[in-house]
């Protein structure tokens, strides 16, 4: 795999992280896995580094320079934010639906 520089993996992390629910993240065992409709990433441990990998046009480029992972923490926080935001919207939708409920006439 070539190698990732660190500003331009620096640069891509800076994205994600300002604009998350563009990426489609997940969470597992592995990592942190996004992707939109140009590249995909992955920001997983390897070994006691962690690492970023990127993948655009079918070519994977990688950087373990070991800053990843705070980006790690980072970013695992905030999906947990978006998906208790997406918990509460449901809540209240289920809420709103409720209240309509209730006020119909039987």
């Amino acid at each position: 795999m070539p190698d990732l520089k660190i500003q331009e993996a620096k640069l891509l992390f800076n994205k994600i992280h300002s604009n998350p629910k563009s990426y489609d993240l997940r969470i597992n065992e592995d990592g942190i896995y996004g992707k939109d409709d140009k590249i995909s990433f992955r920001l997983y441990k390897s070994g006691e580094r962690g690492a970023l990998e990127v993948t655009i046009d079918g070519l994977t480029f990688t950087n373990t320079t070991g800053e990843w992972n705070n980006a790690m923490i980072m970013l695992e926080n905030t999906i947990k934010k978006i998906e208790q935001e997406q918990v509460n919207l449901k809540i209240e939708q289920a809420r709103d639906k409720l209240k309509q409920y209730l006020s119909e006439e039987n």
